[in-house]
């Protein structure tokens, strides 16, 4: 059984996580990371004098790992005693290069991980290739959805490189990686370029999202997402520290529907965290233009683990989106396009009219018109830009073109049957009464 582990903060010692004699997990702050100014592990877990035990600790520390089989039966093989199901015994593993900026170690290996700089490993297109396969592990790709929400089993497996120039790295001890590469949800036919095209089309729409690469390795493909809990000072890549939004409220559960985050939940959170209440206001609008454009495309995934703030300090800054994917190209499920977060007491993507959008601003205290302002631009503009970014990428093995098929008749049938009247591929589309 694995025993502590020090936990690591901004290249400084956080705290202790141990297991108690009850298999509890347990986290206390150092003394010295309590002072003002430094940085909380997590807004859930304030810095204080005190023992945090049970579910405010396994939540975070969860939250860190793998969700994907695959990715946790990799982790295995390539250490050989670590125990999938034991959080402490994987964190002893890869705990070096975490989210955020937390890292973890031995208490006895605090000196050394702070001052070595650890080592990359050049990865050759056929290394990087064979990871990709090892996590594809589905034959028969579909364009039907395998349910509601993709992610709901923890389908989304993925790893961390480095990236310098044009080369990729594998990070070993304390080097961070840059990239995360995707190989797309399993069962999805072509879900790693559907991604890619939704982040490039957010960015179109203003939103401000992570950057994302179309990547071709031989026989396999990714997305490759630019990390943004990382930046660049010269020769070194600092981390910064971040958590998702189930970490920073606390809770376990990732879907509304199940009892995870609403909407609601997270307004209030950015509003009574947020350093000033100009920071605040930033927060929320930004939010709010993440939410709709995830609304507007459909997408089926956009829970609160998919949101995320940035931590300095008492600072809190929402990160850039991440993870974001319409469900247009593919058969909707029987329940219809399901959302994550309701808006205005409505699930159903293609039911979110102006009815619901002006009860979900009146809830939360919000500029009607700006948000209806938003939802207009992500509608007049999402689909188009998706086209756009499709058409810059290369198309080898004729994925390109099957998908864009998809998508016009996925957004055709879409605006039909929506409470959004769209203009798919024009302009100033209005919401419904």
């Amino acid at each position: 059984m694995t025993g502590p582990l020090a936990v690591l903060l901004g290249g400084r010692v956080a705290g202790l996580l141990e297991r108690t004699r009850r298999n509890v997990l347990r986290f206390a702050y150092d003394p010295d990371a309590t002072r003002t100014g430094r940085t909380p592990l997590s807004l859930s877990l304030p810095l204080a004098s005190q023992v945090y035990t049970g579910e405010p600790v396994d939540r975070f520390v969860r939250a860190l790992l793998p969700e994907s089989n695959g990715a946790l039966a990799a982790i295995e093989r390539q250490h050989p005693g670590v125990d999938r199901y034991d959080p402490l015994s994987l964190l002893a593993a890869i705990g070096q290069d975490c989210p955020g900026a937390v890292q973890f170690c031995h208490p006895d290996d605090v000196d050394a991980t702070l001052t070595r700089t650890g080592s990359l490993e050049p990865q050759s297109a056929g290394q990087i290739e064979q990871r990709l396969a090892e996590l594809r592990i589905d034959e028969d790709a579909s364009w039907t959805m395998p349910g509601e929400h993709w992610s709901l089993g923890g389908t989304q497996p993925k790893f961390a490189l480095r990236r310098i120039g044009d080369r990729w790295f594998q990070a070993q001890g304390s080097q961070p990686t840059s990239h995360i590469l995707k190989p797309g949800v399993h069962g999805l036919t072509s879900q790693a370029l559907v991604e890619h095209i939704s982040m490039r089309a957010a960015a179109a729409c203003g939103v401000d999202v992570a950057h994302t690469e179309y990547l071709q390795v031989k026989s396999e493909s990714a997305v490759a997402i630019t990390r943004f809990d990382r930046r660049a000072d010269g020769d070194v890549l600092l981390r910064l520290h971040q958590e998702d939004l189930c970490q920073a409220l606390g809770v376990g559960e990732k879907y509304e529907e199940y009892g995870g985050p609403t909407a609601a939940d997270i307004v209030r959170l950015l509003r009574e965290r947020s350093a000033t209440a100009a920071a605040a206001r930033r927060n929320v609008d930004r939010f709010v233009d993440g939410l709709v454009f995830n609304t507007v495309v459909a997408a089926p995934d956009a829970h609160a683990r998919n949101y995320a703030v940035l931590l300095d300090g008492e600072d809190v800054r929402l990160a850039p989106l991440f993870d974001v994917s319409t469900s247009l190209p593919y058969d909707a499920p029987r329940r219809g396009r399901v959302l994550s977060m309701s808006i205005g007491g409505e699930v159903d993507a293609g039911r979110v009219g102006r009815e619901q959008w002006r009860r979900f601003a009146d809830e939360n205290d919000l500029d009607v018109e700006r948000v209806l302002d938003r939802v207009r631009l992500v509608a007049g503009t999402a689909p188009g830009a998706m086209l756009d970014a499709l058409g810059e990428v290369e198309d080898w093995d004729g994925s390109v073109a099957g998908l864009r098929e998809r998508l016009e008749a996925g957004v055709a049938g879409y605006a039909r049957g929506s409470a959004m009247r769209w203009a798919p591929w024009g302009s100033n589309p209005q919401p419904a009464d």
